[in-house]
């Protein structure tokens, strides 16, 4: 048996040469599973509602499309149009998906498109959605004239504001006129040129439509008022406040709400509702939506 001074002679000697001698084959290391990736807890209501309200400037680009995607509606194929209104104005992450979701950061007029007769009740017309100058609705029958001050509407949506005009007043005492309803593409015409001649263009465009962009064209809208009232006054009314929160139940919403001229392209009109069926008008109530949001996640998809 070795000495205790060979054994370390030897081991000294091995240390030595051990950087020119073989290295010993080495078998293949057992390759590692990769590290799990740990999934995000998805956003609580209350999380997703102050992310919502953010500005968009504060994030930079990647990380602007990140919040985005957490969000109701976000669109990939839109992410670049998105980028565009980071530091395009004092917009919160909402107002972003809801301006390029709804092609509001497009030009209005010039990037128009027809509108669709076949969507029926649920057409959009607005400032990128125009209608033929010939197109006339069918089914126009004079407004039950208790309830108006004369014009037509689509037979439906007029059995509907019937409908609507009687259950104010057997709830409320309330009553209820159809001040506007359809408006052909020349009456429509005839008005905006009228406005002109007060206003500048931008400031028409912000109350009156131009002929073909107006809804009053397809027979589904009308702008009521208190009897005796005005338009203007219309929004300090509780005839308003009814149909603020009833309209829905027979089919119309309002359709240009307040704080939402950024959307629809028109300011707050207290006094013009659309007809677009009671299903349509509830989601839309119920959900807080502009009918060009509803337009855009639910029809035309």
């Amino acid at each position: 048996m070795p000495s205790e001074p060979l054994i370390a002679l030897a081991l000294s000697l091995l240390i030595s040469l051990a950087p020119f001698l073989p290295a010993a084959e080495k078998s293949a290391p057992e390759e590692e599973p990769a590290p799990a990736v740990e999934e995000q807890p998805a956003l609580s209501a209350e999380q997703l509602a102050a992310l919502a309200q953010t500005p968009a400037s504060w994030f930079d680009e990647p990380a602007l499309l990140d919040a985005l995607s957490k969000l109701p509606h976000y669109d990939e194929t839109r992410a670049q149009r998105y980028l565009a209104y980071r530091t395009g104005g004092a917009w919160t992450l909402e107002q972003v998906l809801r301006i390029v979701n709804t092609d509001n950061d497009l030009p209005r007029f010039t990037a128009a498109v027809d509108a669709d007769p076949d969507d029926g009740d649920l057409i959009l017309v607005n400032k990128y959605s125009r209608l033929a100058s010939d197109y006339v609705p069918e089914d126009l029958v004079t407004v039950e004239p208790a309830y108006s001050n004369g014009g037509k509407l689509k037979s439906e949506v007029n059995d509907a504001f019937c409908d609507l005009v009687e259950a104010m007043w057997a709830e409320t005492g309330l009553h209820l006129v159809n001040a506007s309803p359809y408006r052909s593409y020349q009456t429509q015409k005839n008005l905006y040129a009228r406005y002109r001649t007060q206003y500048s263009e931008a400031t028409t465009d912000r109350f009156s439509a131009r002929a073909g962009y107006s809804e009053h064209q397809t027979g589904l809208a009308l702008d009521v008022i208190a009897p005796g009232g005005t338009l203007n006054g219309f929004k300090n009314t509780q005839q308003f406040v009814w149909m603020r929160d009833n309209a829905h139940r027979f089919g119309f919403i309002l359709r240009y709400g307040d704080g939402m001229e950024y959307i629809t392209g028109y300011k707050f009109e207290p006094w013009h509702y659309r007809y677009v069926g009671v299903e349509a008008a509830t989601f839309i109530y119920e959900n807080d939506l502009t009918f060009e949001e509803y337009y855009a996640y639910y029809v035309k998809k």
